[in-house]
């Protein structure tokens, strides 16, 4: 029975039948105690528009921890097993479709299956022989590498603590003025009760004087307390928020290539501002909600002192405000990850359409751009309103809630008034410190809003922090003599394979052509051999007897040079573009100068000082290439890779370009990727052609 809570609790229906698959290996992930997010598995097993492959939940499962295999199997075998199992189906003899299945139940011999598509439901043998078709299914089971929720939370609290640590000081400063700030508030209410049931009536002027000049001091002492308060939370906003970006930025630049290469910028523009989010609710807990908790303290001690039985009903009442509060949680976070993933969606669509005006104007397609974005912008505002109902209906919930709570401590203390146990300065400020206490419950309780949205802002900013970083460890090199690739297969996650078995040989002093038809996986072939992807299979040896995965990241790549097809520019001048630094080494620019950029840099308006613009935008497309060569051989490669080096240049460049590689040839590793033989074959000295693998991809 306790299992299947806990299967009923773990498991997720999903509406877009091409997350079958991942749904399926996130339930699992949860029945585990596990905790990842849908976005995750769907960029680690490769799923797209058609779904994944078993494969593909095959290569995520393991990567995420998981002990997996793919087998064959009959219904038998199944209830052996025991464990829960992923089912590949076949629904309605035509619709391919995953399945979870959990257990067989001897009393009603039923399987009891977790459908993605309609939820948990229990199958006959019968049914699901008819629908297994392939008998292919993927077993799982937790591995050493596999973190559960405990794990998680546990990294979670060391990395808050870690980015909040140095604002220690400022916090307890903030949070002691807070504490001095929301008791000298409390000094008018008491001041209202001395005034009307001692001062006035006894006609103590004197004493009135003083009691004014010295609640002004204490006023005046609020003020200042505020602004010094304000200021502290001014400076430890700047501090975190800059400590904060400087992290998540720093741990985004140092995951693998791949990694970007799956993901849309939109996303990554999200996500940074999600440090916004988590700040602002920072600030708020210092500030408000310790102001807010104190202001509740603070008061009730005070009622106590004025009419114990009130304050014994604050006590009691003050804790259903919350319940009724707490109770909209979930429905709180799954709305604000709705919100922030449609934000996601909304940039990437921005920036696509910016970067892509060129081809929608050639095309004349605003109007399908404007369609599109209408849809993704109107599925973002659909999900700001469904927050912010929520909202409204929690606000108005609580609101109701203190109305009566309110009334309540009226109507008490005014009968306290009656029956004489209470004064009427008393009541007074018993009014006034009560409505303190209202504002204060509903402010904290208010507070779970922010709070859960800071809490997913910081589960998707901690999702990319928390992933591993580039292996930058490995043997040291200094020189690159020869270049021996043998056997490499590639292949994305989910996909099938793109590499096959390449065998070559680069040598120094001579230039190899790699050729082949568009998406044969030539440029993944070059980003293989600049350590971004790692083969399936194969083995790169450097020197004859170093195998490229043993080799230190920074100095294979101090080594290598890329000339790629499109010429990624940066918003400042040529200079820089070029050094890709704070310094110039003069001696190292000459010598790119004098093979024969000269012409090049003497035709731009102010030389090495001509700005670039954003991505290039002041340059044509042959300068950007030429712009592209300076900058790998300004860094000096023993090992240079050119993709389609001369696509973009005219007749004069290209033979420029020619001159050029047979002059710097000799001291160099050159690779050259084309797919017209006709452009490159004056230059090469060897030529491997790769083809699309026709063997059967057995996985």
């Amino acid at each position: 029975m306790k299992k299947n809570k806990l299967i009923q609790k773990t498991f997720s229906l999903q509406k877009d039948l091409t997350d079958c698959g991942v749904s399926c290996l996130q339930s699992l992930v949860k029945y585990y105690d596990g905790n990842i997010s849908l976005e995750t598995l769907r960029e680690k097993s490769g799923t797209g528009k058609t779904g994944t492959t078993l494969l593909g939940l095959y290569q995520c499962a393991t990567e995420i921890g998981f002990e997996a295999e793919g087998c064959e199997g009959d219904i038998d075998t199944l209830i052996k097993h025991g464990a829960p199992v992923i089912l590949h189906v076949i629904i309605d003899q035509k619709y391919e479709h995953y399945v979870i299945c959990y257990s067989f139940n001897d009393k009603n011999n039923q399987f009891y299956i977790g459908d993605p598509a309609k939820g948990l439901e229990y199958w006959k043998k019968e049914y699901l022989n008819e629908v297994w078709v392939s008998k292919t299914c993927l077993t799982l089971k937790p591995a050493l590498l596999f973190e559960t929720n405990t794990v998680i939370e546990k990294k979670k609290k060391v990395w808050l603590k870690h980015l909040i640590k140095e604002d220690q000081e400022a916090i307890y400063t903030i949070i002691i003025l807070g504490f001095i700030f929301t008791l000298l508030g409390m000094s008018m209410s008491v001041f209202s009760q001395k005034l009307i049931d001692d001062i006035l009536p006894k006609q103590k002027i004197h004493l009135l004087l003083l009691s004014i000049s010295f609640l002004g001091f204490l006023l005046f002492a609020r003020i200042g307390i505020q602004a010094l308060r304000e200021l502290y939370n001014i400076k430890q906003s700047r501090s975190f928020n800059e400590r904060i970006n400087k992290q998540f930025y720093s741990s985004l630049l140092h995951l693998p290539k791949i990694f970007f290469d799956t993901r849309k910028i939109g996303d990554f523009v999200a996500r940074l501002n999600d440090t916004q989010r988590i700040q602002t609710v920072i600030k708020q807990l210092i500030t408000n909600t310790v102001v807010d908790t104190l202001g509740v303290l603070i008061s009730i001690g005070f009622l106590f002192a004025y009419a114990w039985k009130l304050a014994v009903v604050c006590i009691i009442i003050s804790p259903i405000v919350f319940l009724i509060l707490f109770s909209f949680n979930k429905k709180i976070i799954e709305a604000q990850s709705n919100v922030m993933q449609s934000y996601s969606a909304r940039e990437s669509n921005y920036i696509d359409s910016i970067k892509g005006i060129d081809v929608i104007k050639a095309f004349s397609k605003q109007y399908l751009f404007e369609k599109r974005n209408e849809a993704v912008f109107s599925l973002y505002q659909r999900r700001v309103f469904e927050l912010g109902k929520l909202n409204l209906t929690i606000s108005l919930y609580s609101g109701a809630a203190l109305v009566v709570f309110l009334l309540l401590i009226i109507g008490l203390s005014s009968y306290g008034v009656l029956n004489g146990t209470i004064k009427i300065g008393e009541l007074t400020a018993i009014i006034g410190i009560s409505s303190s206490l209202l504002s204060s419950i509903t402010n904290l309780a208010l507070i779970t809003i922010p709070l859960q949205e800071a809490r997913v802002a910081f589960n998707r900013m901690f999702e990319y922090s928390s992933l591993k970083k580039e292996e930058t460890e490995g043997k040291e090199i200094k020189n690159i003599d020869s270049i021996d690739v043998i056997n490499i297969d590639f292949r994305f996650n989910g996909r099938s394979r793109l590499l096959h078995r390449i065998t070559l040989s680069l040598e120094q002093g001579k230039v190899t052509c790699v050729l082949g038809e568009s998406g044969c996986g030539k440029t993944t072939f070059t980003e293989i051999l600049q350590k971004n992807y790692s083969p399936e299979n194969g083995a790169i040896i450097i020197n004859n007897n170093i195998n490229l995965k043993d080799i230190s990241i920074q100095a294979w790549r101090s080594l290598t040079g890329v000339v790629p097809q499109n010429i990624q520019l940066f918003n400042g001048n040529i200079l820089e573009n070029i050094i890709l630094s704070e310094e110039v080494n003069e001696h190292k620019l000459q010598k790119v100068i004098s093979l024969g950029f000269d012409a090049f840099i003497d035709s731009l308006p102010q030389g090495f000082f001509t700005l670039a613009g954003e991505e290039g935008i002041n340059l044509s497309g042959g300068q950007k290439q030429l712009l592209g060569w300076m900058r790998a051989l300004y860094h000096d490669p023993q090992f240079l890779i050119l993709d389609e080096p001369t696509s973009s240049l005219d007749k004069e460049n290209r033979m420029f370009i020619c001159k050029l590689i047979e002059k710097i040839k000799s001291e160099k590793i050159i690779m050259i990727i084309s797919h017209h033989l006709e452009e490159v074959k004056e230059m090469c000295d060897d030529m491997i052609i790769i083809n699309k693998p026709k063997v059967p991809d057995l996985g």
